[in-house]
């Protein structure tokens, strides 16, 4: 359950730090996904049901404070999540260098899928300024994630004993 209100409270408390706060004053790259960590870190550390539950409110709330198509965002998070139970599932990921590269990989699918989308949906072409922009927001929230994962896990473990 701590492990629960502490997913929650990250992801609500970061989304609406960059969403409300920050986003006037920050460019939109350099806002990292908090609730996108939350669901990853609920992937590869929380086992069974809590681990679900752990990454459904994050889900909800990229879903409420993301402007695209009615739960688009929220089945790609929770396919996000289960991908994730995939990798963990058959990768053992302890060290810093393992975890950056897999959560580089997972945000750069992430924005793929969305550009698939978005292309899909009629949308217009994307820029070179795009494309280095969320460059810039996949490095930025994945050096954001290896030493908050690596200080949750240690906790969880911790705990765990």
């Amino acid at each position: 359950m701590r492990y629960f209100l502490v997913l929650l409270s990250i992801s609500y408390l970061g989304a609406s730090l960059c969403v409300w706060g920050l986003s006037r004053i920050v460019p939109w790259f350099l806002l990292p996904d908090f609730s996108f960590l939350s669901i990853v870190f609920a992937g590869l550390f929380i086992q069974g049901p809590l681990g679900f539950f752990c990454a459904l409110f994050p889900a909800i709330i990229r879903e409420i404070t993301t402007a695209a198509s009615p739960w688009s965002i929220f089945f790609g998070s929770m396919a996000l999540y289960f991908a994730t139970r995939e990798i963990s599932s058959h990768f053992i990921i302890r060290d810093e260098y393992s975890l950056l590269a897999m959560v580089v990989a997972l945000l750069a699918l992430e924005s793929l899928s969305i550009v698939a989308m978005l292309m899909l949906d009629g949308a217009g072409s994307f820029s070179l300024l795009w494309g280095a922009q969320e460059a810039v927001r996949i490095t930025w929230t994945s050096l954001i994630a290896v030493p908050l994962f690596m200080d949750l896990s240690r906790k969880w473990r911790r705990v765990k004993d």
